[in-house]
């Protein structure tokens, strides 16, 4: 276990794949696990495409891998078994319309969201069957797709008493992309799956009031109703998710960008990066202001088109000009 000087032990945890590690590893290991001197854990699935000669694999201290079924439905079956629940979950499809992607049946969802939310559960359950989680005091959930051109947020800067999620992507909710909670909160975080197996029914009677569910839109419900969104706060982006040529993805293909050599999945992700990336090239350049600075930019961006202000005039120097004291 690494130790770092703030004295928290951190886990990293890299959920359901590992996709464009010939792009993204190196960033990974230099501005994530060896900003947070962290440790590394994969909670997967077992497929082909799952290269385990893979670096992500070589610097893993733990591989939780779970062989993929041909519906992940199965997944939550297995689940529900585990856990000693009982009840006609698969009739939560008829609630939509892409919180439950990845799961055949009746009304089925397109996209993946229902794989994340198997390996929120199987993340838990590897938690506490191994013990693991007694040991760290941080663990930062996230993708492997990320390009981690610039540091992440140091986490000093992030008091240890909230959950943590990157400001944006959020589709009506929060992002699902990349979360840090400490280790009081963390199943908490992660139990969000435990009443699609435990109380399909009641959950089912709480949401048909709409059907525009995501992914998004059913962690910040959850959140609403376990009493934890009082306690989150937000951070700046300051990554963005990509797509190797030929890389496997089951909804967002993305751009391709000739200069970068691979596929920009999310453009306003992209944008968010170009923000933080005015402001931050060391760890040492982060600070409480730079951290409100940047999530202010990012509001008025997402309302009045900042980044093509930035572009179109000289916005970006006074920018720094004013982070300059931070």
């Amino acid at each position: 276990m690494n130790w770092p000087q703030n004295g928290e032990s951190s886990l990293v945890v890299v959920l359901a794949e590992t996709r464009a590690y010939e792009h993204t590893f190196d960033l990974f290991k230099k501005n994530i696990l060896d900003n947070f001197q962290a440790d590394l854990c994969l909670c997967v699935a077992d497929n082909e495409r799952e290269d385990v000669n893979n670096p992500f694999y070589r610097h893993a201290k733990y591989v939780w891998s779970y062989t993929e079924p041909n519906d992940w439905g199965d997944a939550f079956d297995d689940a529900q078994r585990q856990s000693g629940f009982a009840g006609e979950w698969r009739s939560l499809l008829r609630v939509g319309n892409q919180w439950l992607g990845g799961i055949r049946g009746e009304a089925q969802h397109p996209g993946s969201a229902g794989i994340l939310l198997f390996f929120r559960w199987f993340l838990k359950h590897q938690l506490l069957t191994t013990g693991t989680i007694s040991q760290y005091d941080r663990f930062i959930v996230t993708r492997s797709d990320f390009i981690h051109l610039i540091p992440h947020v140091p986490l000093e800067l992030l008091r240890r008493d909230y959950i943590w999620i990157p400001f944006g992507e959020d589709y009506g909710g929060y992002t699902d992309r990349h979360i840090i909670a400490n280790q009081s909160d963390i199943l908490s975080v992660l139990s969000i799956t435990d009443p699609v197996i435990s109380e399909p029914e009641k959950l089912a009677a709480e949401m048909r009031h709409f059907s525009g569910w995501n992914l998004e839109r059913f962690i910040k419900f959850s959140f609403d109703r376990q009493g934890l969104t009082t306690r989150v706060k937000r951070y700046p982006y300051t990554m963005y998710s990509i797509r190797s040529i030929g890389g496997h993805t089951r909804w967002m293909r993305g751009h391709f960008n000739e200069q970068l050599g691979y596929c920009i999945k999310y453009p306003n992700e992209y944008k968010r990066f170009e923000l933080a990336k005015l402001l931050i090239r060391e760890k040492s350049d982060w600070s409480a202001t730079k951290v409100h600075l940047l999530n202010a930019l990012v509001y008025i961006q997402t309302r009045r088109h900042l980044q093509s202000l930035i572009r179109r005039t000289r916005l970006g120097a006074i920018v720094r000009r004013l982070a300059s004291s931070g």
